[in-house]
């Protein structure tokens, strides 16, 4: 005989009017309250269930028009209202519930109770009434353990399912469960001061904060971020402190104290948070004295927190402060999201593309697209670049219309084959040239800035002979010169005002004649710019191609050139061939002055000590 064959049906008041099938009670428990259920919706095909009277094993089945669909689940046992054992659980079903009649059975030992068959909305009752008639009456370590437990358990259940629907249920069971402590009032007369002014997401479970904190009371002894969901974070013993002058204004505090209200910190979280409001802030001092505060509303675009980030910066002296083990994996886990996001949304061919190219060149397009104009037009009256395999990469994609317009006419006045790739959003200068040099043809590659004019003929032919004859060559970088004639890249070297700054990229000679004999030597060198370097495209590839980790454009050339001589390859300067460079001509100063900072100083804590070596064996330019 089935278990369904062992139950009677009965009809149970409530606001869904469903039915509900429980066990007919055998003599062995006639003495004692049967277990009892009710189940809620957390979102569709996410279910929550309270089990009141029962102990574990607890399962859950679902089935439509008689059929069983597969779910899983997870659960926890506490001690219920009435101080009997109950169990909280979390189940998903497998198929799409909507529209569907469904029938839920819930199994605990010898028993069962059955909702249904109905459509899955009709099922139970309000995740409200839920959780205030079972949940809400419990002691706060109860209330915390179960918020903390329904948070863990959907993020491993709640795959592919509407996370924004998920969250809002999560915060709403949050905000009836949790223990609430006094808003924190910011005003001079107040004790206690505590403000959350910016969380940028980094990721779903990653986040940057930033504020400030004061206890004229008692020494603080705990700091809890609270996502919407429900998960939390300590954050007192991992923060960065700083001082803030605009709070010890406030609070009429002299300059010689000591304290620091200000505070930045990156945290992880065990559960993902997708809400873009309802967090809380919790700080409670040595004499248990508590205050919250809701946070603002999250910062989810990855250039924005990005640079409200690093501006962060600005107040720190060099690499070594303990902030960057803060910042820098708040913009690295920022920067992936950026990369991540960006696509390859069309390519145009112009022209018949060249038949096995020994060499692809990949240009960035960043907002000056009147370069491709110039650019093509120092070209086209050389043999090699018309056996090249060129490729225009637009960063700027709101410039894709003129862009596209305008390159069908330039071939057909140049008579230059080319192909250009136009991008979903901009990415920066390393996810331009991958993605460019991703679809790469030659067995070489030459990443080339669009400001890069060559000074004559023949100058791509004499990089790839060079770069052919010799074996253990890495990378390869030409002569640069301004309009002047005089030197913007002679190959990089690192170079630093005191023992405690970063290492700055520098370009030997730079500034002087083009003609300088020293700069006009075929040598090895550290690293060479990426405005025109040559490389192989295995080699390349392999490495995974130029670091997303820095911003914008700045670093990435040289970082590359110390990754491959860990591969024991070596960086050659070739004078011999010279183009003219028209620096930064795309690129905002002062946005580049803040980027700099930061690129220089996570280059220097990433390679520090392999840029010491170098330097000490007398790289830097002759006196």
């Amino acid at each position: 005989m089935s278990r369904r064959s062992e139950v009677t049906e009965r009809i149970r008041p409530g606001a869904s009017g469903a039915r509900v099938s429980t066990p007919d009670p055998s003599p062995a428990i006639q003495g004692r309250s049967s277990p009892s259920v009710s189940l809620a919706w957390l979102c569709a095909d996410l279910v929550l269930a309270t089990i009141d009277g029962a102990t574990p094993p607890v399962e859950l089945a679902v089935s439509a028009n008689g059929d069983e669909i597969e779910s899983d689940s997870g659960s926890i046992s506490y001690a219920g209202g009435d101080d009997r054992e109950s169990v909280l659980l979390v189940a998903s079903i497998t198929e799409p519930s909507r529209g569907r009649d469904l029938e839920v059975t819930v199994r605990f030992g010898d028993e069962e109770e059955s909702l249904g068959p109905a459509r899955a909305s009709a099922l139970g009752t309000s995740l409200r009434a839920l959780v205030r008639d079972r949940l809400a009456g419990l002691d706060t370590e109860t209330r915390q353990r179960l918020i903390e437990f329904v948070a863990t358990e959907t993020s491993a259940l709640a795959s592919g399912m509407d996370q924004r629907a998920l969250s809002r249920s999560l915060l709403a069971i949050r905000d009836a469960l949790r223990e609430r402590a006094p808003r924190a009032l910011v005003a001079p007369d107040q004790p206690q001061g505590l403000n959350v002014e910016a969380i940028v997401e980094l990721d779903e479970r990653s986040f940057f904060v930033r504020g400030w904190m004061r206890d004229e009371q008692a020494d603080i002894v705990r700091l809890t971020a609270i996502s919407p969901e429900g998960a939390r974070a300590e954050l007192l013993d991992r923060l960065f402190r700083l001082r803030r002058a605009d709070v010890d204004q406030l609070y009429g505090a002299t300059a010689d104290r000591e304290e620091k209200p200000g505070f930045l910190a990156y945290f992880q979280l065990d559960c993902p948070s997708r809400a873009d409001g309802g967090w809380i802030f919790q700080m409670e001092n040595a004499a248990g004295v508590a205050v919250e505060i809701e946070g603002p509303e999250v910062m989810r675009d990855p250039a924005t927190g990005r640079g409200t980030i690093v501006s962060e910066l600005a107040g720190e002296h060099g690499p070594q402060t303990s902030l960057l083990d803060h910042v820098v994996p708040a913009v690295t886990l920022l920067q992936k999201r950026l990369a991540d996001a960006v696509e390859i949304e069309r390519v145009e061919q112009f022209g018949s593309p060249p038949s096995d190219p020994a060499v692809s060149i990949v240009v960035p397009l960043y907002r000056r697209v009147d370069l491709l104009e110039h650019q093509l037009a120092s070209f086209a009256d050389d043999d090699d670049l018309r056996a090249a395999d060129i490729i225009y990469v637009l960063d700027s994609p709101e410039l894709a219309d003129p862009l596209f317009d305008g390159a069908g006419p330039l071939h057909e006045i140049y008579r230059l084959p080319f192909r250009v790739v136009e991008l979903s959003r901009n990415g920066g200068f390393s996810v331009a040239n991958n993605l460019g040099a991703s679809l790469g043809e030659g067995r070489l590659l030459l990443l080339l800035n669009s400001d890069v004019l060559p000074a004559r003929r023949g100058w791509l032919g004499r990089l790839i002979e060079f770069f052919d004859s010799h074996d253990a060559i890495g990378a390869v970088g030409p002569k640069l010169l301004f309009e002047d004639e005089t030197l913007q890249h002679a190959g990089l070297y690192w170079r630093r005002d005191a023992s405690y700054a970063p290492w700055e990229n520098a370009h030997y000679f730079k500034g002087m004649h083009g003609s300088l004999p020293a700069a006009n030597e075929a040598r090895t060198v550290p690293a060479v710019t990426a405005a025109c370097l040559m490389t192989s495209m295995e080699l390349y590839r392999d490495l995974g191609g130029l670091a997303s980790i820095y911003i914008q454009g700045d670093y990435e050339d040289s970082d590359l050139c110390l990754r491959l001589r860990e591969g024991g390859y070596e960086t050659w300067y070739l004078p011999e061939v010279e183009l003219y460079h028209l620096e930064g001509r795309s690129y905002d100063t002062s946005v580049r002055q803040t980027n700099g900072r930061y690129n220089s100083w996570l280059h220097t804590r990433l390679w520090g000590e392999l840029i010491d070596g170098i330097m000490s064996d007398g790289s830097s330019p002759p006196a």
